[in-house]
């Protein structure tokens, strides 16, 4: 029954798939630019944290479903509406400061993008909160990785990826790693590392110490029994490759 119907079931989501994007199509076209920077905020911010959230639930959260779904949605909302705060003001003010200084191109163009992304993240970036500090965090983390490929490209790091020559990635990566493994041994209480990368942390270098399910299968949420079978066909599959 199944086989048969479903080329007609395919059809009809392609339809329907069709019809979605025509309307939505027709929609953001009679829209502002900053507005629908809104809409693409919060579709992407949707996409991300929608499938995320039910991978997670499904494997490793011990709430209930009602909880975990209440969960999801303020996550995604709050992913949404913080990127749409940020995408139709950095727009804004992008145009606003371009009307200001005469609509300047090329370099003055990246400065009105500087001072754009700095009255956005002030505004809607600089409230505390544990997605924007994650998020904040993630940015930090980019921003130096470019500025050190910049500085490589520049010649005022060496591009060598053999040792002892180095290179700047490594003496970057090997540094890094020395810093949070030393905050990490020291405890939250004297280096306070974010709770998420502790967590992880802690699952993988203090609990592997110990035996049973306690120690491995504790952090691993709903469904964490059946880790190991997966784990074992994840290498299997591998190996057959």
């Amino acid at each position: 029954w199944l086989k048969t119907c479903w080329p007609a079931v395919q059809s009809s989501l392609r339809a329907m798939a069709a019809s979605i994007v025509a309307v939505t199509n027709s929609v953001l076209e009679v829209l502002p630019p900053e507005v629908r920077a809104i809409a693409h905020a919060f579709m992407y911010a949707t996409r991300i944290r929608l499938v995320d959230g039910l991978v997670k639930a499904t494997l490793y959260s011990n709430k209930t479903w009602s909880q975990e779904g209440e969960s999801i949605i303020k996550l995604t909302w709050e992913h949404g509406s913080q990127l749409a705060a940020f995408a139709c003001m950095y727009k804004a003010a992008n145009r606003l400061v371009g009307a200001v200084t005469g609509g300047i191109t090329g370099d003055g163009h990246q400065i009105h993008a500087a001072v754009a992304g700095f009255l956005g993240g002030w505004m809607v970036w600089g409230r505390y909160s544990k997605f924007n500090e994650t998020l904040n965090l993630y940015l930090y983390g980019r921003v130096l990785y470019a500025l050190a490929q910049t500085a490589q490209a520049r010649g005022y790091l060496p591009k060598s990826e053999t040792l002892p020559a180095g290179s700047g990635y490594r003496w970057w990566s090997a540094i890094i790693w020395m810093i949070v493994m030393y905050q990490f041994e020291r405890g939250q209480k004297k280096h306070p590392i974010q709770s998420s990368l502790y967590s992880s942390m802690d699952y993988l270098y203090h609990k592997s110490d110990g035996v049973g399910f306690e120690a491995w299968g504790a952090k691993l949420g709903r469904g964490a029994e059946i880790m190991p079978l997966a784990v074992i066909a994840v290498v299997v599959a591998k190996l057959r490759q």
